[in-house]
């Protein structure tokens, strides 16, 4: 039964945001929509990486961490949605060759590290 739950909240999180994300695509138009696709994907990988670290045990209180991983999304979710950019940031990414897909996995593991 543990593995359940401790499997099967991952899995939920991908069928509820693939459905959702349907939904949205289907019956909601307009120029937010791009906005609030970018939200729930954001959003979904974010609680997709806090599913993968359900532990039994608490390994840290340190809020330091917390605030950096949010900080981070924040910050990426605001650069993603265009609303400024950090050339500093660009070039970085681009020197080491971080696309939308790494980018992705950097919101699954803030959300990971967020929990642990």
């Amino acid at each position: 039964m543990d593995d359940i739950k401790r499997l099967g909240f991952p899995l939920l999180i991908i069928v509820l945001s693939a459905f959702l994300s349907r939904l949205i695509n289907i019956y909601l138009q307009g120029s937010f929509v791009q906005t609030l696709m970018v939200i729930l994907i954001v959003t979904a990988l974010f609680f997709f990486g806090v599913s993968l670290n359900k532990s039994r045990k608490k390994r840290s209180n340190a809020v330091f961490k917390k605030v950096i991983a949010i900080l981070v999304v924040i910050l990426m979710v605001f650069m993603q949605l265009g609303y400024f950019t950090l050339p500093i940031m660009k070039n970085v990414f681009d020197f080491i060759g971080i696309d939308a897909f790494y980018i992705n996995m950097l919101y699954i593991f803030c959300g990971y590290l967020f929990v642990d």
